[in-house]
């Protein structure tokens, strides 16, 4: 059980980080406000499918769509502007906190006016495994299909296509890909769009596995932005890699402290909190590096010493 939801629940940190990695590395914005754009298509696919009866398969792109609508819009009205003026990433990055604030402050209003602050979506998991307490879903396993699908299809993209191309110029240098004709506005679009995909489908997912509230894709973002530092913060494959770390640091380990020492699963988040801060000291150079520096070291002096 504490295996599979580690399983289901780092493929969907994964999906985030990996949005969150690629704004950071290609826009090079601390986007806080990611979170919203989350929480938004969780509430499309609760509402829509639990309200309105529509087909969980048809809510999905509804949900991305509206990500995408939402992720333009604030880059269009905050973080476009900001740039055009010289603001700095720091001035930026404190934006999206008060735009994250803003836009959750208007999902309460609205889940409040609607009588929808705790809702779920209209679908109930089908046990595909079930032996003893090993317990696997159909939605689990669409969830670690579709993540596994989507990271392959964007590896495909951002390596095989002129778009992809691109966009590792914009990473590489954005002052460079501009003066070799790249126009980095009209990229910087397509650019919201595709990192608003993972944060439209992770929301969608999340309606069908929790219960929907305006803080939904704030306790999703915590680990999420925890994957990207222990990852490395601009690598796209250590963002995923530190996903799923998060997710098996939360739930199996976490399950085995439960079991054994009888500490609450209110304490999930200690965990993530507790890897990124061991990731910063590490990436700090802190005294854990320079110890595995010198053991390597160690370890080639005894290797040359041999006969």
């Amino acid at each position: 059980m504490a295996i599979g939801s580690s399983i289901v629940i780092g493929s969907l940190y994964a999906l985030i980080g990996y949005g969150l990695t690629l704004t950071l590395g290609s826009i090079r914005i601390y986007n806080w406000a990611y979170a919203e754009y989350v929480t938004v298509a969780a509430y499309v696919t609760a509402v829509l499918s639990s309200r309105y009866l529509l087909n969980i398969i048809l809510c999905f792109p509804v949900a991305i769509i509206s990500s995408i609508i939402v992720s333009i819009a604030v880059d269009e009205i905050i973080y476009k502007p900001l740039e055009k003026r010289g603001s700095t990433g720091i001035q930026i990055m404190l934006a999206s906190i008060a735009t994250g604030f803003l836009l959750r402050y208007i999902i309460y209003i609205f889940a409040s006016l609607n009588n929808i602050v705790i809702i779920k979506a209209r679908y109930a998991p089908e046990p595909i495994i079930n032996y003893k307490m090993f317990v696997i879903t159909d939605l689990d396993l669409s969830i670690i299909f579709t993540t596994i699908t989507l990271l392959i299809l964007f590896y495909l993209l951002l390596s095989k296509t002129l778009f992809g191309k691109q966009f590792r110029a914009l990473w590489d240098n954005a002052e460079l890909a501009r003066l070799s004709g790249i126009r980095i506005y009209r990229l910087r679009r397509y650019i919201w769009i595709l990192v608003s995909i993972p944060a439209g489908i992770t929301g969608a997912f999340w309606a069908l596995y929790s219960t929907v509230t305006p803080t939904s894709g704030w306790g999703l973002l915590l680990p999420a932005f925890a994957a990207t530092i222990v990852g490395g913060i601009t690598s796209i494959p250590g963002t995923v890699a530190g996903g799923y770390l998060l997710g098996f640091g939360e739930n199996f380990i976490m399950y085995l402290i439960n079991r054994f020492f009888g500490i609450s699963l209110a304490y999930k988040p200690l965990i993530s909190l507790s890897i990124m801060f061991i990731a910063l000291l590490i990436r700090a150079g802190f005294i854990p590096i320079k110890t595995m520096k010198q053991t390597r070291i160690f370890i080639s002096f005894l290797r040359s010493r041999r006969i």
